[in-house]
């Protein structure tokens, strides 16, 4: 029964790194990450929690992912951010629960960063290749998605490793 219950558990985890994968892919695409593939890693999470070979605090995962929604519902409304990317960053921080939070919201960052950068450097080109001889100031639009998928997957990663990689 264990062994069956770890594999159902392994098998969700994979499922949720597939719709993390969705969500970045749909970003880059066209800068909007479904409501479906939030709502589904939102849905998973009781069934993760159910099919885990150990404790998860899930209620205090619910108190992270609460205090995340909130933060980014303001982030939202100062147009910030975008509602998709609120609200895959709240579902990712109920997976990641309170032990993994600050490592999901570092990475997150981090990937951030070098995607913004790297969007920043492509729209210079851009320009140059259309015949600009200056550095110039323009707004680039950040698909986020894929920096909060990258530390959603780097959480899965960490999730599952103790189950795939016991001992």
């Amino acid at each position: 029964m264990f062994l069956a219950l770890t594999a159902f558990h392994v098998a969700i985890v994979f499922i949720a790194a597939t719709v993390f994968v969705a969500a970045a892919v749909s970003d880059a695409h066209s800068y909007r990450i479904p409501n479906s593939m939030c709502g589904l890693l939102l849905l998973m999470y009781p069934v993760f929690v159910v099919s885990a070979p150990h404790t998860v605090l899930w209620r205090q995962s619910l108190a992270v992912f609460g205090l995340v929604s909130i933060v980014g519902f303001a982030a939202f409304l100062g147009k910030f951010v975008g509602a998709g990317d609120v609200k895959l960053l709240a579902v990712s921080s109920l997976w990641a629960g309170p032990h993994l939070v600050a490592v999901f919201l570092v990475v997150t960052a981090f990937a951030g960063g070098v995607l913004s950068i790297v969007m920043a450097l492509a729209a210079q080109l851009r320009l140059r290749k259309a015949g600009s001889r200056k550095v110039e100031w323009t707004k680039v639009q950040i698909p986020y998605g894929i920096a909060i998928a990258t530390g959603g997957l780097v959480t899965l990663g960490l999730i599952a490793k103790p189950i795939l990689l016991p001992g």
